[in-house]
């Protein structure tokens, strides 16, 4: 006898297809202990997805300029 899928379970099922599909995931962990400051400075950061995001996005933009300057000399 199959199964009867109630309709939370589809949307569940559907949203995680969907976001298998279509997003990238990534984890990072500090340690209580020994990565206090970062940690502490991360969570006053208004979103800290966003900060990552420009640090990241500032670094590629740092690293191209260096890169040009470099064929340039």
């Amino acid at each position: 006898m199959a199964k009867k899928i109630n309709a939370y379970q589809k949307k569940l099922e559907y949203n995680n297809t969907y976001n298998r599909e279509n997003y990238r995931s990534f984890s990072i962990r500090y340690s209580k202990n020994n990565e206090k400051k970062l940690i502490s400075w991360l969570e006053k950061q208004e979103s800290i997805k966003s900060y990552i995001t420009d640090l990241i996005l500032a670094d590629m933009e740092k690293q191209k300029a260096a890169r040009k300057a470099k064929k340039t000399k």
